[in-house]
């Protein structure tokens, strides 16, 4: 709550600051939805996809050990009131090694998967920013605020470059395909 006054607050000062420079003077203000960028953005998409094809591998990985340990759990469980006190302490003790061995593999895919979230991501991540900056530029927008952010309250719609943005993102990767 108090990151929204703060930011309301912030706003209404740029505001205020604005109202009292002449109208040609005045910056210009507008607003992305960057929820829905990362939604519709086609190389978002594409990244997305191409990172859930690389978790289905990573997982595909982790299985057999899975499948391993709950052979081993099953015999253990069926086996362990005919079995003497040291066999079932080294079963034990064996299958406390193969769930480490799952949870170390585990944690290696899980880095893995992250650096190729960012491998992925990165590029299309910084296309939008380039494309937003574009548009910033070109029509000499001071600020460019994201409704996604929780800041804004409440603004005019014909300030909402989103659609600008999304349809540029899509000529870009139309002409890279």
């Amino acid at each position: 709550m108090k990151q929204v006054i703060r930011s309301g607050m912030a706003v209404f000062a740029l505001l205020v600051g604005a109202a009292s420079l002449p109208a040609q003077a005045a910056p210009k203000l507008v607003f992305i939805n960057s929820q829905r960028v990362m939604a519709e953005a086609p190389e978002i998409q594409q990244a997305r996809s191409a990172l859930q094809q690389e978790m289905q591998r990573l997982e595909q990985q982790i299985a057999p050990l899975q499948t391993s340990y709950q052979t081993m759990l099953e015999q253990y469980q069926q086996q362990q009131a005919m079995m003497t006190p040291e066999n079932r302490r080294e079963r034990q003790q064996a299958l406390g090694a193969k769930q480490q061995e799952i949870q170390e593999k585990a944690a290696e895919l899980e880095q893995l998967a992250q650096g190729k979230q960012q491998e992925l991501l990165e590029p299309a991540l910084a296309r939008i920013n380039t494309v937003i900056e574009q548009l910033r530029s070109e029509r000499g927008y001071a600020f460019v605020f994201d409704v996604a952010g929780g800041g804004v309250i409440a603004a005019d719609p014909a300030l909402d470059i989103t659609d600008e943005v999304l349809r540029r993102l899509r000529a870009l990767a139309s002409q890279g395909s």
